[in-house]
């Protein structure tokens, strides 16, 4: 019994949360990808990187090459810091590095844009080694 009265098997704060294996994430993104390629939604430049430290000109440069909602990933552990700080307050654009990459944020953004170090980053990463069996060749016809 309790004093004042309450509920004697009252709820319990519990955590239902579960993790999904490395291999699904590992699917998600494959998927996520291939279909940015397929939709030709996914760009690839040889760097990142802008001379000026400024909003302004990134943002007309951006609007001149028709590339807001853009998600821009870079393979490099600290971006330029310019670009960093120009892209920083542009709206509808976004600069991230390929150890922040999720398969959100690849469906969230229309448009995607990597740099070489971040392609060869995900190849390595999420490539996946099928053994390819050998035809076997034969002289004879049908």
């Amino acid at each position: 019994m309790l004093i004042g009265g309450g509920v004697a098997f009252g709820p319990k704060p519990r955590d239902f949360s579960t993790k999904l294996p490395r291999k699904v994430i590992q699917m998600g993104m494959r998927v996520a990808l291939s279909a940015k390629l397929r939709d030709q939604k996914l760009g690839v430049m040889t760097q990142l990187s802008w001379p000026h430290g400024k909003t302004k000109h990134l943002a007309q440069r951006i609007d001149h090459l028709g590339m807001r909602k853009t998600l821009f990933i870079t393979g490099e552990e600290n971006p330029p810091a310019s670009l960093e700080r120009a892209i920083r307050n542009i709206e509808k654009v976004k600069l991230i590095t390929t150890d922040k990459l999720d398969v959100y944020q690849l469906l969230k953004w229309p448009r995607v844009v990597l740099d070489l170090k971040a392609v060869s980053y995900l190849e390595r990463t999420f490539r996946k080694d099928v053994p390819i069996a050998p035809v076997p060749i034969t002289n004879e016809t049908l």
